[in-house]
């Protein structure tokens, strides 16, 4: 088999088309007109429990332009219009507004035999010091926080003691004092519920997500595997018993199917079109559930955007080319993965849904939105068209997975017609157009 220099970066050009700040400030046609009401709610004090969609992680990181666009901030400020208040987050200073670091695009690509460039210098960022085991610890943010997203955090991990210490989640870390250590993610969250009065909760995604990005790598309740349904059970239940006590209100927020994000479409649907062009039927791919443990690629098996930076590397040495040398199985996730992925999902969806209205809340199913996102027609709003492509979509950050300013405040404007739904109320939505998508830095 030969492969072209258009195979090794065809795939990354071509899904940068055009890459820009929106700046339409039409009116969104579906935000709610005329008279707004809190209707069954009470939004005085609002608390945003979750992962890092809950914090505004984006583009593989997370930093201060990210936070003061996340959906709960998004949220907090339509529910100012029905007697909601303040809303306090975990922001990194202005000083050190870029937190974590994160990716940022600096340059297209000049040609058809050239790269796009990524800039991934680290300045600004909010890094006070290593943990013993080599673990970057990040500046402390303590006291009052109504935004409690911890990214990479799951329901496994919502019980465990020493979470939160400095060998663990350094982003839950830096919200404990280092006296409470040993503080579970459960009581930190009884602990800035004082007071209030809704809740948003979106937890689950990272008990599916570790397994999705590492191929299908990982063993059941391991960090990098999928979550048991018992384990899940009995977690999520003990956080809603809390979220709800004293028959308080709230939204939960369902796990979005993780396979339609361009972190597994964007290589999968180009090194598909590039095979087909050169009447290459697939590639050999490591999988578990194949004789022998290697299979040819085909339909339903994802290449992850991951291997990227490796995919030169590969052909050059013929990677992929027989069953005797195939892609590694931490850059595939093939159709059996995918089918246990979607199982699992479908498993813990069902548990909250049931929680919720057991509960009496709502409950929103977000691939409403971005499976019309991930759509031939994509998703219109303000005359605008949000897709689920790599780059130019506007939806997705450039980790592939997380995502922009606009498609946070899609997702705001999804959970506001839930919870308008189920309180009666009439929150306005914002205009998704007023929210930059991929940015290209100067």
């Amino acid at each position: 088999m030969h492969f072209t220099t258009r195979f090794q970066w065809g795939f990354l050009l071509t899904t940068i088309v055009s890459v820009i700040a929106c700046t339409n400030n039409d009116i969104d046609p579906n935000a709610t007109a005329g008279t707004v009401s809190k209707g069954d709610a009470d939004f005085t004090k609002y608390v945003a429990v979750g992962n890092s969609l809950t914090s505004g992680y984006a583009d593989g990181g997370l930093y201060r332009d990210g936070q003061l666009n996340s959906y709960p901030n998004i949220l907090a400020g339509q529910f100012k219009s029905v007697g909601g208040g303040d809303f306090i987050q975990p922001l990194f200073t202005t000083e050190q507004a870029n937190g974590t670091g994160y990716i940022r695009l600096k340059k297209l690509p000049a040609s058809a035999t050239s790269l796009p460039t990524f800039d991934t210098t680290k300045t600004q960022l909010a890094v006070r010091s290593l943990s013993s085991t080599g673990g970057v610890l990040y500046t402390k943010f303590t006291g009052t926080n109504q935004n409690l997203g911890v990214p990479g955090i799951r329901i496994a991990d919502v019980l465990r003691v020493g979470y939160g210490s400095k060998e663990g989640n350094p982003y839950f870390e830096r919200f404990l004092d280092d006296q409470a250590a040993a503080t579970t993610y459960l009581q930190y969250i009884s602990t800035n519920l004082a007071g209030a009065t809704f809740f948003s909760c979106w937890l689950g995604n990272n008990d599916a997500l570790g397994y999705a990005t590492s191929g299908g790598v990982g063993a059941e309740n391991e960090t990098r595997g999928l979550t048991s349904v018992s384990l899940f059970t009995t977690n999520f239940t003990a956080v809603m018993s809390k979220l709800t006590e004293n028959n308080r209100k709230g939204v939960v927020i369902g796990i979005p199917n993780v396979v339609q994000t361009p972190f597994f479409t964007t290589a999968t649907a180009q090194i598909k079109t590039l095979l087909q062009a050169q009447g290459i039927p697939g590639l050999a791919i490591q999988s578990k559930s194949a004789p022998g443990g290697v299979k040819i690629s085909g339909d339903g098996d994802y290449f992850l955007l991951s291997i990227a930076p490796v995919l030169t590397s590969f052909i050059t040495r013929g990677v992929g080319l027989s069953a005797a040398n195939p892609i590694p199985d931490q850059y595939v996730l093939d159709a059996s993965e995918v089918q246990t992925l979607t199982s699992r999902i479908n498993s813990f969806n069902g548990i909250m849904k049931a929680q919720a209205d057991a509960k009496g809340v709502a409950y929103v199913d977000p691939n409403s939105a971005l499976n019309q996102i991930s759509s031939a027609t994509g998703l219109v709003q303000s005359g605008i068209t949000y897709t689920g492509s790599y780059l130019q979509g506007g939806v997705y950050s450039l980790d592939g997975i997380h995502l922009t300013p606009a498609g946070y405040a899609l997702m705001a404007n999804e959970i506001i017609k839930g919870i308008n739904a189920k309180y009666n109320a009439t929150v306005p939505q914002v205009n998704p157009a007023n929210y930059r998508r991929v940015l290209l830095q100067n």
